[in-house]
């Protein structure tokens, strides 16, 4: 594809409601859009939304990076098969910013065929398990701290039709982890999947103790007990643990995902396409850890509308109508740069539109800082 035009976009969004995660809370977001025409006026969009923890590159280098993107391929040829392209040797250690390169392109081309990006992705990788789905699973975020409160909340997903329900834990005291874990049970019913996630709040120990004492309560999974690092403590846990392992910022890079699954440290991987370089290398990972007997989850970073409605068209892409992703943004920021990924009755559906289906708004953006 010729490159007629490219820009580099910073945002960043405010969250409706502080972020808990194993780093500290966030209030806000930062990431950096790319655009890419071509002389037809087709654009194609993506995000490079580096997180704390998740081994990429930081902010400033994605946009950076961008920015050199931006000021070298108008005028060139860009291909899909050769990422990064010549003279950008920058790309190399920035999978958030390659990631952003290579959603743009995706969704250029997508958009230049008339068709959504998880067809154009699912007919360029083969590690997909069928036909690019049109509606994705989803799981509601159970995110009240009260129990009482929760319990309700909890009641409200399983009547808006969820099939899973994610629960944050690590709380100060187990006794926390245990009332809020009741809570969310009581109000799903049995029929709706609970998971955990720990965000590597535990020692292996603890993490015994956890997980010994939320048995219960009938966990689908916990995710990543304990640190990112500590792979032998993660390999210990599963198939010990009354309650399956699930790794996130573990595989948050290439080369993590290849460690894990090579030990056979978890049952499902929770891969996130915005950490690692891209939807044609979160596939790959995919396919490997399914030939390793692995569970996947996609999910999201919490990026703006536009990496998440690359997530979803990943998850689209691979084609596997029983698993249930982490992957709705709707309501997250207090004002988004397009449609974030909303459901109905726990399901998402493409937009049906080409590419990714969003088109950006400028006077947002400028809102948003994203001028320059």
């Amino acid at each position: 594809m010729r490159i007629a035009a490219a820009r580099a976009i910073p945002v960043r969004l405010r969250f409706t409601r502080p972020v808990r995660t194993a780093v500290g809370d966030f209030v806000e977001r930062p990431s950096v859009l790319l655009a890419l025409s071509d002389a037809e006026g087709f654009t194609g969009l993506g995000e490079a939304a580096p997180w704390p923890g998740f081994g990429t590159e930081n902010l400033a280098d994605a946009l950076a990076a961008l920015r050199e993107v931006a000021a070298m391929l108008p005028g060139s040829e860009a291909e899909l098969d050769r990422l990064p392209p010549p003279g950008i040797d920058r790309l190399r250690d920035a999978p958030a910013a390659r990631a952003a390169l290579e959603g743009a392109l995706l969704d250029l081309e997508a958009r230049r065929q008339g068709r959504p990006m998880a067809d154009c992705l699912a007919s360029r990788s083969a590690a997909g398990t069928g036909d690019a789905l049109r509606v994705v699973a989803v799981n509601a975020l159970l995110i009240e701290r009260d129990p009482n409160v929760l319990r309700e909340e909890a009641a409200l997903a399983r009547a808006r039709g969820y099939r899973a329900a994610k629960l944050k834990l690590g709380a100060e005291t187990l006794a926390e982890d245990v009332a809020r874990a009741a809570a969310a049970r009581a109000g799903l019913g049995p029929d709706v999947a609970l998971r955990g996630d720990a965000n590597g709040a535990w020692s292996v120990e603890k993490a015994r103790e956890a997980l010994a004492a939320l048995a219960e309560f009938q966990f689908d999974y916990v995710e990543q007990p304990v640190a990112a690092a500590d792979f032998a403590g993660l390999a210990s846990l599963r198939g010990r643990a009354p309650v399956r392992i699930a790794a996130d910022e573990s595989v948050a890079t290439g080369h993590g995902a290849t460690r894990l699954i090579e030990a056979a440290a978890a049952d499902v991987l929770v891969l996130k396409p915005a950490m690692l370089g891209g939807a044609a290398q979160a596939l790959e990972i995919a396919a490997r850890a399914r030939r390793a007997g692995c569970e996947v989850v996609f999910s999201h970073a919490f990026e703006s509308a536009v990496g998440a409605q690359h997530a979803l068209h990943c998850a689209a892409a691979w084609g596997d109508t029983t698993t249930v992703h982490g992957l709705e943004t709707a309501g997250l920021f207090v004002e988004d740069v397009g449609q974030p990924v909303e459901s109905s009755g726990g399901f998402v559906g493409l937009s049906g539109g080409p590419g990714i289906g969003i088109d950006l708004d400028r006077a947002l953006l400028r809102e948003t800082g994203g001028a320059g």
